[in-house]
């Protein structure tokens, strides 16, 4: 064989050396298990919450000059208000929004674990099954935890990001890892819970609801009230003082 030959076969041994399935796993864990990149502010003005300030004063300032008078500082705090709320929910992140969502979404999700977990499926398989039926974002969160999973984490590390409302869920299937239990009454259990916490938090926002509801009218009352009721009796009495 000719030296080219020699020196072309020798690279690609040492390349064969370099180069073994367990080394491109590790750095495909590596790569995996590094943090994502931070997503973009939302046209840029979405971001920190300085600039989120700075601009809805912007807004309410503006609209308070363009009515003016009493009434412009009413609107001004009106829309400062509402536009910085706005701006935060364009942030986008694990807002009120979807913490609504995953709470309504749980205790599905846990009788879904449940029943794999009964059926003998591993937990993996079943967060990765189960994060596939629920939809997004709590899907989303199970899937990575599954993920995770796959690639050799420690169920507690592959816990940790996971939003605060899946922390109960979390804790519980890590304890039946480490002691060998049956998670399944758990979590049919925990599934009963959260639907309780659910429902007593619709029951508590429908009654806010109402009194804000209430609110405007008895705004409408109270100037009523105030000239047919205190204003004669602030007369009579001014009147027999002076009379």
């Amino acid at each position: 064989m000719t030296a080219p030959g020699w020196e072309l076969l020798l690279a690609l041994a040492a390349a064969l050396a370099l180069w073994s399935p367990r080394t491109a796993l590790a750095a495909h864990r590596v790569r995996s298990l590094r943090a994502p990149p931070e997503p973009p502010d939302v046209a840029g003005v979405a971001g920190p919450t300085s600039t989120r300030r700075l601009l809805a004063g912007a807004a309410g300032l503006a609209a308070g000059l363009l009515v003016g008078g009493l009434p412009g500082v009413v609107v001004a705090t009106v829309v400062a208000v509402l536009a910085e709320r706005w701006l935060a929910g364009a942030a986008g992140g694990d807002g009120p929004h979807d913490r609504t969502s995953l709470l309504r979404d749980l205790p599905g999700a846990c009788d879904l674990l449940a029943l794999c977990l009964t059926a003998g499926v591993p937990v993996g398989a079943a967060l990765t099954a189960v994060g596939g039926a629920v939809p997004a974002p709590l899907g989303r969160h199970l899937s990575d935890v599954a993920a995770l999973l796959r690639l050799g984490a420690e169920p507690r590390r592959a816990w940790a990001d996971a939003p605060a409302e899946l922390g109960a869920l979390g804790r519980l299937l890590v304890r039946a890892g480490e002691s060998g239990a049956t998670a399944a009454p758990g979590l049919r259990a925990l599934a009963t819970d959260i639907r309780a916490d659910v429902r007593a938090a619709g029951e508590a926002a429908v009654r806010r609801a109402g009194v804000w509801v209430l609110a405007p009218l008895a705004a409408c009352f109270l100037p009523a009230f105030v000239c047919l009721g205190v204003v004669p009796i602030v007369l009579g009495i001014a009147g027999d003082v002076f009379g």
